[in-house]
């Protein structure tokens, strides 16, 4: 089983003055079909330095929630946390797959921009490019422009960007939530396993 370092969203409780680190507990159990244990990691900086110091992982997954400050986002910690994992995975060529807002940091981090967009919250639709599903949606913002260094592999019917990957490092992105499904999609378990496996051909 692969050892999956795997962030986390920031809730914040204004009754309890705290901001908290929580995870979809969904994600354990697709992670398992993926033959991958997750290993979540908090939002604080030097934490993370000496986890990836002390344990290096065998992949890296940015999960949903928070957008970024950029984009009227409230959880800093989170921005400074993906920007660090993702040049973690570049420098040292970990697998990465970056889930929703996980796909907005990568687009970020490699110099897109993003842009609000309508009717992708709460729905499905169909993905097709050299990916083609039916996929769950649960955002307002989308890559608007695409770093040249990813390549697009899906589109939405409304022409929105719904995954890229990384031509020569094993870094893909999606913009649903395999999770989210009352049956996981056999499909998002492949293509997960083939990033975690460091396959060239992911699709």
């Amino acid at each position: 089983m692969k050892r999956i370092l795997i962030s986390q969203r920031v809730d914040i409780i204004a009754d309890y003055g705290e901001r908290r680190d929580t995870l979809d507990q969904r994600w354990a159990s697709f992670l398992r079909e993926t033959r991958a244990l997750p290993f979540p990691v908090p939002n604080d900086y030097q934490s993370i330095l000496e986890i990836l110091k002390t344990a290096p992982p065998d992949g890296i997954l940015l999960t949903g929630g928070n957008n970024p400050v950029k984009y009227g986002g409230n959880a800093p910690e989170r921005d400074e946390i993906d920007a660090l994992l993702i040049d973690y995975a570049v420098t040292y060529k970990v697998p990465l797959i970056g889930v929703c807002r996980g796909m907005q940091s990568i687009i970020l981090y490699f110099g897109g921009s993003l842009k609000k967009t309508d009717g992708h919250i709460a729905v499905r639709h169909p993905v097709n490019g050299q990916l083609n599903q039916i996929v769950n949606s649960y955002h307002g913002l989308a890559p608007d422009i695409v770093p040249p260094c990813l390549e697009v592999i899906a589109y939405s019917k409304d022409g929105l960007v719904e995954s890229v990957k990384h031509p020569s490092l094993p870094i893909m992105a999606i913009m649903w939530h395999p999770e989210r499904e009352k049956e996981f999609n056999k499909d998002d378990i492949e293509l997960f396993r083939n990033i975690w496996n460091r396959k060239a051909d992911i699709i």
